[in-house]
């Protein structure tokens, strides 16, 4: 849908779009108390300066960073597969592995996002199997790595202002199941965004570009289970997030992200912090039922 805005020669493409918010935890607290640059008295109160700068900035940093790296993995393309095919058969397989997913960084986060209705993409479901794949790694990563993540994901309606720059109700979705309904390391799926997964699960289409649509839907659709109060969640540690995304590195996240939930429980039942110990329980509860398919 082609919108011109009043009083201005600019034109905005507003369409349904997927959506992917990550929220990067304790940087609230890493800033707290903090205001003015200060000056300095001495060499040691600078440099405990310069480490909140590096603690909070520098999380911020490596979660875009990894990001990055996580969706240029996941979209490359298998160039042995394209070969194995004919020749004729290229520009087919060319356009079901074409993707857009753009990233929008925010200063304690960042949103993953694509165009439902762009109609250069056959295949849409690519990117809703690379923007699942990115969130769940960046959940079981965050925990593993002591810098743990909570996000959502959801369709609905957006408008890019700028390119990279959404707006509207997809974001808002989003960071609403993100804020209010996510609350600890875990990922919510928006009842949108399942309802888009199973509508391509059950498309009889028979072309190839449906097929494909209609096995990476299936595939997505068993990376999900419903939590304890009711919402889908991304299933991080299912066997099929496991064969599919983290595969053999999945152990070893796996070990590294559930020391890291026994230390994050114990500090919060020592506080008597009750929200965060609860919390970290429900946590270390789902850990514990899902053990990893292949041992380290």
């Amino acid at each position: 849908m082609n919108i011109e805005p009043e009083n201005s020669d600019q034109e905005w493409l507003a369409g349904n779009y997927c959506v992917s918010f990550i929220d990067l935890l304790g940087q609230r607290d890493a800033l707290r108390d903090q205001g003015l640059l200060p000056s300095f008295a001495s060499e040691e109160e600078q440099q405990k300066f310069i480490g909140v700068i590096r603690n909070s900035v520098g999380a911020i940093i490596k979660l875009q960073e990894q990001a990055e790296e996580m969706l240029s993995e996941f979209l490359r393309p298998n160039p042995e597969l394209r070969a194995a095919l004919q020749p004729e058969q290229h520009v087919t397989w060319d356009e079901m592995q074409l993707t857009r997913i753009k990233t929008q960084r925010w200063p304690d986060g960042l949103v993953s996002f694509m165009c439902l209705g762009d109609t250069d993409i056959k295949c849409q479901m690519n990117g809703i199997f690379g923007i699942f794949g990115l969130a769940g790694t960046l959940c079981l990563l965050g925990l593993a790595t002591r810098q743990p993540i909570r996000g959502a994901i959801e369709v609905a309606w957006g408008v890019e202002l700028h390119p990279g720059e959404l707006y509207g109700a997809a974001v808002a979705r989003a960071y609403e199941l993100e804020s209010e309904i996510a609350q600890y390391p875990r990922i919510v799926v928006g009842q949108e965004a399942v309802k888009l997964l199973k509508a391509h699960a059950a498309n009889p289409g028979q072309d190839v570009y449906s097929q494909n649509d209609r096995e990476l839907a299936t595939l997505c659709i068993g990376m999900l289970v419903q939590d304890a109060d009711g919402h889908c969640i991304l299933h991080y540690l299912g066997e099929e997030f496991q064969n599919a995304i983290s595969r053999d590195s999945h152990a070893k996240l796996y070990i590294a992200a559930r020391k890291f939930i026994i230390e994050k429980l114990f500090e919060h039942q020592a506080s008597l912090t009750t929200k965060l110990a609860f919390r970290y329980s429900h946590l270390l509860q789902y850990f514990d039922a899902h053990l990893p398919a292949k041992q380290a």
